[in-house]
């Protein structure tokens, strides 16, 4: 081996051990903001379960009597109670209502752009985004205008909070069915359907949506988790939802609504956990951006 080449192999195995020290900082730093990151969500979530779930003044909280005074009576008072049973099954049916207004609108819109126009996939992403341009108090009062005259019925229903449910969740479930049509290549599939003769409604009904699976399962996960945690929008028609709800229900037992709303934000968290869960499991990734 002649002396360049020792000297080329010196400086490779120099800067590869310079690239490792560098790491190792920046490796603990990454570790430091999860941590932190992970204090700042779990201090105020550990703090709203200890009065929701012990019947401890924090005057009175000692170490000796932090595993004493627990109780799940408030949660079970909270999801027995009548009223709230009844804003959860109006909350359980804008689910449904909006997640089937939201795939009507998007999924033959998504197919056919991924499909015939790819150039478009950017545009569509970013008009997705428009409603939430829109703070939802000017969007209610310009809709309630206007169908306050021509459509009064439209308005006395709680059924008129899926057109604004559907708006604003369109950017969750259009960026998990686009995913998806990335990674099943159904632009491949349309053709090899198409050559066998296969039509519009055969190719939508028996090849794409059964390999869309995992991403309607997430695109509804969202939509989900969007409609059942949705407060302004009901607030400002008035309309008993379970978000609602629970806040009135909070100011006569601070600590069952405390834990109610723990609840609903931990079944939250799991169903997204798992909804990501299964969409990595499939090869698929929701960039934030649609990109």
């Amino acid at each position: 081996m002649s002396t360049e080449e020792v000297a080329a192999l010196a400086v490779v195995a120099g800067g590869s051990r310079g690239r490792r020290a560098q790491s190792v900082p920046v490796r603990a730093m990454s570790w430091a903001y999860l941590a932190l990151l992970g204090l700042y969500f779990l201090v105020p979530l550990m703090a709203m379960a200890r009065f929701a779930f012990q019947n401890v003044p924090v005057a009175l909280l000692s170490p000796d009597k932090i595993l004493t005074g627990w109780s799940a009576a408030g949660l079970i008072s909270a999801i027995t109670d009548p009223e709230i049973l009844s804003a959860a099954r109006t909350s359980a049916i804008l689910v449904v209502g909006s997640l089937v207004l939201n795939l009507v609108l998007i999924l033959p819109l998504a197919i056919v752009v991924d499909v015939a126009f790819p150039s478009w996939r950017h545009a569509l992403a970013g008009i997705t985004l428009v409603p939430w341009v829109i703070p939802p108090i000017a969007l209610v009062v310009g809709v309630a205008a206007t169908f306050r005259v021509a459509a009064p019925w439209f308005l006395s229903s709680p059924l008129c909070l899926i057109p604004f449910y559907a708006l604003w969740s369109m950017p969750f479930a259009y960026r998990a069915i686009d995913a998806g049509l990335r990674s099943i290549n159904s632009r491949t599939l349309v053709d090899a359907s198409r050559s066998m003769g296969a039509s519009f409604s055969t190719i939508l009904l028996r090849v794409l949506i059964p390999n869309l699976g995992p991403s309607l399962v997430a695109a509804s996960g969202l939509t989900a988790a969007f409609v059942l945690g949705e407060f302004a929008f009901a607030s400002l028609l008035l309309k008993t939802t379970l978000p609602t709800q629970m806040v009135i229900y909070q100011r006569s037992d601070p600590r069952g609504g405390l834990a109610l709303a723990l609840l609903v934000m931990m079944l939250s968290a799991l169903a997204i956990g798992a909804m990501v869960l299964l969409l990595r499991r499939r090869g698929l990734n929701i960039s934030a951006t649609g990109i």
